[in-house]
């Protein structure tokens, strides 16, 4: 869903987004996720375009890397077959919070547009952050 904050200006928009994937489950463990992600975009002029975006993600069920606390990085949590430690890639419990922020320039044939990414927070993830830069073509249909 997305609404034009035109009250506030009309160059300003705020979109969300909620989707529940259903996992083919593997080894018989489930491992649906629930993802949420809030954006805002501003039109700075005609050709420039700036975003700022949060997202969520809840894995149901996965797989946890080390014990519980105060122990958070004992081994082996729930890797506890060699069947599992080969299938630890897509059974991870995945919890993270991302924030980031966006922009994209209009050029006459093409759009040019990057991206920043940042972990905020998380369990059974990666930390770290991504750069994305990149360009694209528009069409029509005729």
């Amino acid at each position: 869903a997305g609404q034009r904050l035109d009250f506030i200006s009309p160059k300003l928009s705020v979109e969300g987004r909620y989707s529940y994937a259903f996992v083919e489950r593997v080894l018989d463990i489930p491992n649906d996720r629930s993802n949420v992600s809030v954006e805002t975009a501003y039109q700075f002029s005609r050709k420039i375009h700036g975003r700022a975006f949060v997202s969520w993600q809840r894995t149901h069920g996965g797989l946890r890397v080390g014990g519980l606390p105060p122990y958070p990085l004992s081994p082996p949590g729930d890797l506890v077959s060699q069947e599992r430690i080969d299938q630890h890639d897509r059974l991870l419990r995945d919890n993270f919070f991302h924030a980031g922020a966006g922009f994209s320039y209009q050029l006459s044939q093409f759009d040019v547009f990057g991206s920043y990414v940042e972990y905020v927070s998380g369990t059974d993830t990666h930390s770290g952050r991504a750069f994305t830069v990149g360009i694209s073509w528009p069409f029509e249909v005729r």
